[in-house]
């Protein structure tokens, strides 16, 4: 039996929102990378207990 075209069409409408959804989705997902990514990485300054102690000048040999 074939499917009613009213059916047709709300079927058609349905998926149609289904894609819609999902590249809003994706729409927002690189929107968010995209302003990330154009702020600068933050200085890295790391405490003084992780810090290697510093070696003293050798003298020339």
């Amino acid at each position: 039996m074939p499917e009613e075209p009213e059916d047709m069409i709300v079927r058609n409408l349905s998926e149609a929102l289904n894609r819609l959804r999902d590249d809003l989705d994706r729409v927002e997902l690189w929107t968010a990378a995209l302003s990330h990514f154009q702020q600068p990485p933050p200085d890295y300054r790391p405490d003084s207990e992780y810090l290697l102690p510093q070696r003293k000048a050798r003298p020339d040999l």
